[in-house]
C-alpha cells in the first residue's frame, strides 16, 4: 500500500513539475520602451537605430518601422522593417514591434529579448546575494515554505514572495525547486544582455578595420575608422591594440564567469609597434568620422596563420561619463619569398635645420625579406611623387611648357638618388640638400625605394619624413651716428637681429654713470625681423662734455620664437670728437639786439616817407 501511495503521488506531481520546467531555447526581456526616428539603442554587441516610420500608401497611416541593426563584433549591418506585433530574430536576440504611436513625431514601442543565461543553480540561504551585470537578487527571509526576495537594478527596487514553481519576475527567470526552513534550491536565469543604453550622448562605433596584406617579418599598417553615432561630442579618445594571449589576468571571483582586467603591453605576440601603442583624438563630433593608423612590424618567427587582435576604445562624453568599447579582429599572416627593403634609419644632420643653410640626409636600409634585393634605388625629393599615369599625346603640339612648382628644399650636387647593386642585409648612404630662407616649421621629404628580386619583379616602397626648421633671434647692439644739434650731442643705438627669426616685444634700456641721458627708462622698439635692425635716438644733457670716450650700459628685453622672455646686455663706447660747452645767453643781449632791429626799421620807414 505504501509503494502504491508513493507511486500515485509521483504521478500527480510529474505533470505539474513538467509544466514548471523552463523552455530549452528561452528568451528574456532586455529592453522595453519607446524609440523615435533617429534614436539609437545599444545592448551587448549590438546597436539598433530607428531609421524611419513607414506609412501605408492607401491609408497614409503609419504601418511599419524601418530599423538598422549593427553587429559590432563582425562589422555587419542589416536593415529590416516590422509591423505591429511582428518580430525579427538575429543570432541571440529578438526585436519585437508592439505598437506605433500616431503623433506628429511618431514613436514605436519596442521590446528586445536576448537568450537566457544561467546566473545560479543550487542551494541558497537567507542573505544570499546574486549579481548579474546591473541586476542584484537578494534572499531576505525563508519562512513557511516561502521566501522573500529583493530585486535591485540602477535604483529600481522590488520585493516579492516565492513558493515552489516557475516565475518571470522583472527580467529574471526563476525556478524554485524546493524550499526548507533554512535553504532554497533554485535556478536563476537572466537575459544575456541585461544592460542597455539609449544614446543621448557620445557613442563611438568602429566602422572599418583595414590592414592590407601582412607578411612574416614585414611592416604593415592597421587603419581603424571611427564614427561618433551619438548626438554629443566624444572627448579624450584613446585607442589601444592588444592580444588576449599576452594579458596578465586579474581574476575576480563571482557567480558569473571569471572577469578579466586587461593589462596593455607595448608589443603583441605576433607583432611589435613601430610607433606609439596608443593613439589619441581630442574631439569627435556627432556624425564625424576619423581614421587612425597604427604602424607595426610582424615577427620573423611566425607561421602562416590568423592571429587575434583586440581593439579597445576609451573616451568621455561632454558630461564627463567614461565609456569604452572593444572588438576583436583576426590578422592573417602570409609567408612569401621576396626581398623587403625598409628604411631602418633616416637621420637629418643637423637635427634642427636653420633657414638658408645646408644639411645632410643619412639613410640606412635593411632588407628584412628572405631573398636578395637587386638594383636598389633610393630617391629623395621635396615634391610628393605623382601616381603613374598613362602617357597621352595631343593631336596638335602645344607651345606651353609644364609649370613646375617652386620647391623649398633642393639637392646641392644636383643629385637626389642613391644606388646599390645589391642589398642582402644593410646598406647606407648620404645625400646633401639646401633649404631656402623659409619660415619655422616642418617640411616634408618624400622617399621612394624601387628594387627587384632575382626574377626581375619590381617592388616599390614610399615613405615621408619631416625636416624640422627652427630659427631663433640673435640680437646685438652698436653705436650709430653721433652729431651735435642745438648745442647738445645726440647719438643712435642700433639693435641688430643677426638671427633668422623675429624678436618680438623688443625693449631697450640705456644707462650711464658719466652722462646724463634723455629719454630715461625703457624705450619700446617692437618686433625686429631676422637679419634686420632698428634704432633709438638719445640726447646727452651734460652742459660741458670734454673730448674723449664714455661708456654706456644697454640692456635689451625681448621674446624668442617660443614666447619665452629673454634679455641681452652690452657695454657700448661713445667717442666725443671735441669738447662742447653750452652756456645760456644773458638777458641784456636780447634787449640790445631788439633795439638795433627797431632802429633799423624806423630809418627805413623815414626814408620811404621822404621820397614820397
Amino acid at each position: 500500500m505504501k509503494k502504491l501511495a508513493i507511486l500515485l503521488i509521483l504521478m500527480l506531481l510529474t505533470p505539474s513539475m513538467s509544466k514548471a520546467q523552463p523552455k530549452e531555447d528561452e528568451y528574456l526581456l532586455t529592453f522595453s520602451g519607446y524609440l523615435g526616428i533617429g534614436d539609437v539603442l545599444t545592448f551587448g554587441n549590438y546597436t539598433l537605430t530607428v531609421l524611419d516610420v513607414l506609412s501605408s500608401p492607401k491609408t497614409g497611416v503609419a504601418s511599419s518601422v524601418l530599423f538598422k541593426l549593427r553587429d559590432n563584433t563582425v562589422f555587419e549591418e542589416t536593415t529590416f522593417s516590422l509591423k505591429e506585433g511582428e518580430e525579427y530574430q538575429y543570432k541571440d536576440v529578438k526585436i519585437k514591434l508592439v505598437v506605433i504611436t500616431l503623433e506628429d513625431n511618431p514613436r514605436a514601442l519596442i521590446r528586445i529579448y536576448s537568450k537566457a543565461v544561467d546566473v545560479f543553480y543550487g542551494d541558497a540561504y537567507e542573505r544570499s546575494i546574486f549579481r548579474y551585470g546591473p541586476i542584484k537578487f537578494i534572499i531576505l527571509e525563508i519562512k513557511n515554505e516561502t521566501f522573500l526576495a529583493r530585486y535591485e537594478k540602477k535604483g529600481k527596487v522590488d520585493y516579492r514572495y516565492f513558493g515552489t514553481g516557475y516565475y518571470y519576475w522583472n527580467e529574471l527567470s526563476i525556478y524554485v525547486e524546493n524550499i526548507t526552513n533554512k535553504t532554497v534550491r533554485l535556478k536563476i536565469k537572466a537575459p544575456k544582455y541585461a544592460q542597455y543604453a539609449i544614446i543621448r550622448g557620445a557613442e563611438i562605433a568602429i566602422e572599418k578595420v583595414d590592414f592590407g596584406e601582412v607578411e612574416i617579418g614585414s611592416p604593415f599598417k592597421l587603419t581603424i575608422t571611427l564614427r561618433n553615432v551619438g548626438n554629443k561630442n566624444a572627448r579624450f579618445i584613446s585607442v589601444y591594440l592588444y592580444s588576449r594571449e599576452q594579458i596578465q589576468e586579474e581574476q575576480v571571483q563571482t557567480l558569473l564567469p571569471t572577469i578579466t582586467i586587461p593589462q596593455f603591453e607595448s608589443s603583441l605576440p605576433f607583432a611589435a609597434y613601430r610607433e606609439s601603442p596608443i593613439k589619441y583624438l581630442e574631439v569627435l563630433a556627432p556624425g564625424d568620422e576619423k581614421t587612425i593608423v597604427f604602424t607595426l612590424i610582424s615577427s620573423k618567427n611566425l607561421k602562416e596563420d590568423v592571429y587575434p587582435l583586440y581593439i579597445k576604445i576609451e573616451y568621455q562624453d561632454e558630461d564627463g561619463a567614461k565609456k569604452s568599447k572593444e572588438v576583436q579582429v583576426g590578422i592573417p599572416v602570409e609567408d612569401k619569398i621576396r626581398p623587403k627593403v625598409i628604411i631602418e634609419e633616416f637621420k637629418i644632420i643637423p637635427p634642427i635645420v636653420q633657414p638658408d643653410s645646408n644639411f645632410t640626409v643619412r639613410i640606412k636600409l635593411r632588407n628584412i625579406g628572405n631573398s636578395i634585393a637587386k638594383h636598389v634605388k633610393v630617391k629623395v625629393t621635396s615634391e610628393k611623387p605623382e601616381e603613374e599615369k598613362q602617357t597621352t599625346y595631343p593631336y596638335f603640339p602645344s607651345g606651353e611648357g609644364t609649370v613646375q612648382q617652386e620647391v623649398d628644399i633642393f639637392p646641392i650636387r644636383k643629385q637626389s638618388l642613391l644606388y646599390f647593386s645589391e642589398v642582402n642585409t644593410t646598406a647606407e648612404g648620404e645625400l646633401y640638400f639646401k633649404i631656402k630662407q623659409v619660415q619655422r616649421g616642418i617640411y616634408p621629404l618624400y622617399v621612394t625605394i624601387t628594387y627587384e628580386d632575382e626574377n626581375g619583379v619590381v617592388y616599390k616602397e614610399e615613405s615621408m619624413f619631416g625636416v624640422e626648421v627652427s630659427a631663433y633671434p640673435l640680437l646685438d647692439l652698436y653705436i650709430g651716428n653721433i652729431w651735435e644739434s642745438g648745442g647738445k650731442y645726440n647719438f643712435e643705438v642700433y639693435i641688430v637681429n643677426e638671427g633668422k627669426d623675429v624678436a618680438r616685444g623688443v625693449t631697450l634700456d640705456v644707462t650711464s654713470e658719466q652722462l646724463e641721458l634723455f629719454p630715461i627708462g625703457q624705450r619700446y622698439v617692437g618686433s625686429i625681423a631676422g637679419l634686420d635692425y632698428d634704432s633709438v635716438n638719445f640726447q646727452i644733457l651734460n652742459r660741458t662734455i670734454p673730448k674723449g670716450e664714455y661708456v654706456i650700459h644697454a640692456k635689451v628685453y625681448y621674446k624668442d620664437e617660443k614666447g619665452q622672455e629673454k634679455t641681452f646686455e652690452k657695454d657700448l663706447v661713445i667717442r666725443i670728437p671735441e669738447t662742447l660747452s653750452y652756456s645760456e645767453r644773458k638777458p641784456y643781449e636780447y634787449y640790445i639786439g631788439g633795439g638795433i632791429l627797431l632802429l633799423f626799421i624806423i630809418i627805413l620807414l623815414w626814408r620811404r616817407k621822404s621820397v614820397e
